[in-house]
């Protein structure tokens, strides 16, 4: 160790903490001189707690979509500031995702928030259990935690909740969710229909959740499903999609990512994979609202919109496997 002591970070710390991954944090460090880590006597990069807060500013503003070029440079002030900048500074995407969910966001019981801020996750964890048994997995994907994610990022974002009890709402919904669906898959008798979807991110993208809530719909319609988690290389796509015997990539893109990468990614995937296996792709990305997505990518505006297309699918391959 530096100077810096114990109180420092690995450059594997500082990624598992902020979401960033290592090949980001040393692309900003030769572009951009942040972050600055010193080095151990092995060569190794440490990082001072006070740039590992920086980072989450940072990332909290690149969630909202903003570019790295524009935020990346800026001191801690100024990141603050903007983190408290109205909604119209920001990308035209968040703001009308947020419009769209405005009301249920608008509506919702206040207590939820309370249990997140005051660390009483058991008590936010088996009432989320009971609205999911009381309403469905559906009605509690739509009108809770789609709009409940809204406001705890907005909350994040303005300091309402700590990078840990952001961690918890995350870490206790997927955990709800998957619960959800192994219970929706033992009443299937364990004969999953087609299509068989691959589930993941593009590289870099580490945004699990909305990944998790598109899950959730292809559970309810029977499908068989294997989630691959995120961040995942496109070779490794390809190789497990030809393993597999997937029918369907699904994807998920968040603002975080620039339209260029998505762009990029989708036409390398498209030509990589067999024509009979489909890539449908959902998220909070500008350019998949757009007319630019590449050939034979399919956009999935909501999750709920996964039903008419598995049953177009089910109808164009119903001489197939079941």
């Amino acid at each position: 160790m530096n100077t810096a002591g114990a109180f420092s970070l690995s450059i594997a710390d500082v990624e598992r903490d902020t979401g960033l991954s290592k090949d980001t944090l040393r692309i900003w460090e030769r572009r951009y001189g942040f972050p600055a880590p010193q080095r151990d006597a092995l060569g190794e990069r440490l990082y001072h707690p006070a740039q590992v807060q920086r980072l989450h500013l940072i990332r909290r503003l690149l969630d909202t979509g903003h570019r790295p070029g524009q935020v990346v440079g800026l001191t801690t002030a100024q990141l603050q500031a903007l983190g408290q900048a109205p909604a119209p500074s920001r990308r035209a995407v968040g703001v009308r995702q947020k419009k769209k969910l405005a009301p249920a966001v608008a509506a919702l019981d206040p207590g939820w928030m309370a249990w997140l801020q005051t660390n009483q996750t058991e008590t936010f964890r088996r009432a989320l259990q009971q609205h999911w048994l009381r309403h469905g997995l559906a009605q509690t994907v739509e009108d809770l935690i789609a709009p409940l994610s809204v406001r705890v990022g907005e909350a994040w974002q303005a300091g309402e909740l700590s990078v840990f009890q952001e961690h918890l709402y995350s870490e206790v919904v997927q955990a709800v969710l998957r619960e959800a669906m192994a219970a929706i898959d033992l009443r299937t008798d364990g004969a999953p229909r087609g299509p068989r979807v691959l589930l993941t991110t593009l590289p870099r993208e580490q945004h699990a959740l909305g990944l998790l809530m598109a899950e959730c719909f292809l559970a309810l319609e029977g499908c068989e499903r294997r989630q691959l988690g995120v961040s995942t290389p496109l070779a490794e796509i390809v190789n497990a999609a030809q393993a597999l015997q997937a029918d369907v990539v699904a994807l998920s893109c968040s603002a975080q990512a620039t339209a260029q990468d998505i762009l990029q990614s989708l036409r390398q995937l498209r030509a990589q994979l067999p024509p009979g296996v489909a890539i449908w792709v959902g998220g909070s990305a500008t350019v998949l609202h757009g007319r630019r997505l590449p050939e034979g990518i399919v956009a999935v505006r909501r999750a709920p919109d996964l039903a008419p297309l598995v049953t177009a699918w089910r109808v164009q391959h119903v001489a197939g496997r079941p």
